[in-house]
């Protein structure tokens, strides 16, 4: 924790540039560490994931408002301002360890896990690791050239999921095939040209696509079924985040 950490004083800090350049996929990996920006993700790392919290910052009238911070380093509004990737920042930014990258050591007690294949979007990847906390999953994977779920606006969009389960990047869609099946979960990819179901398995793992163009016919050979959310309007599809959403509600159902 940030408790002995002199407090920069000046936008133009080293201590300033160096949080704020983890704003950059690069940084973060070759520095192991991420941000956490605005009050619910930093609580949550409190919380759930104090150990991984290796500085934490605040502006006074934060601290003030939230007694959690006790331990933070106080800057001024302006400097604060300069860590933070956001344009509107919320007065605390904790920056925090990456957990280890890959498969190793995870498992799937509850039979429940989201792979998700090329999907780009740091909002719906927020919202989709938001979901699968709230229906008790296991894991999330980004595979292949997923968006980096470690990215500020991912976190953001999460609102602090990302310390509740564990969300692995830097496996390929094949490893995490490999690695559901190891688990004994039946791959189930969500597509259009799927049937018109969406009954789960009580072990399940739930694959998704690119929110442009889905999930390539390579990836789909992999799955051992496909389906689709059956919708009586006239919209064509559904949004990327909001179709997990529905998915994970069903899927926590299945037990």
């Amino acid at each position: 924790m940030s408790r002995n950490i002199e407090p920069p004083t000046s936008v133009r800090s080293a201590r300033v540039s160096a949080v704020r350049s983890l704003s950059r996929k690069s940084e973060r990996v070759s520095s192991g560490l991420f941000i956490a920006e605005g009050i619910q993700s930093v609580r949550e790392a409190l919380n759930f994931k104090s150990e991984s919290i290796k500085e934490l910052y605040a502006t006074s009238e934060m601290v003030r408002e939230h007694p959690v911070l006790e331990r933070a380093t106080i800057v001024s509004e302006d400097v604060l301002a300069a860590m933070c990737d956001t344009k509107t920042p919320q007065g605390v930014i904790a920056v925090c360890a990456l957990p280890m990258a890959g498969l190793s050591g995870h498992a799937a007690p509850h039979g429940r896990v989201a792979i998700l294949s090329n999907v780009r979007d740091p909002g719906n990847a927020g919202t989709i690791i938001r979901s699968a906390d709230a229906f008790t999953f296991d894991l999330v994977i980004f595979a292949d050239d997923s968006v980096d779920p470690w990215a500020p606006k991912v976190v953001r969009s999460a609102a602090g999921s990302h310390f509740h389960l564990p969300v692995v990047s830097g496996a390929s869609l094949d490893e995490a095939v490999k690695w559901a099946h190891q688990q004994d979960l039946k791959v189930i990819a969500a597509d259009l040209s799927g049937s018109e179901t969406t009954s789960a398995s009580p072990r399940s793992a739930w694959l998704f696509g690119n929110e442009a163009w889905g999930l390539t016919t390579e990836s789909l050979a992999l799955a051992d079924s496909v389906v689709r959310i059956p919708m009586g309007g006239r919209a064509e599809s559904l949004n990327l985040a909001t179709a997990a959403g529905i998915i994970f509600f069903l899927a926590s159902l299945a037990r």
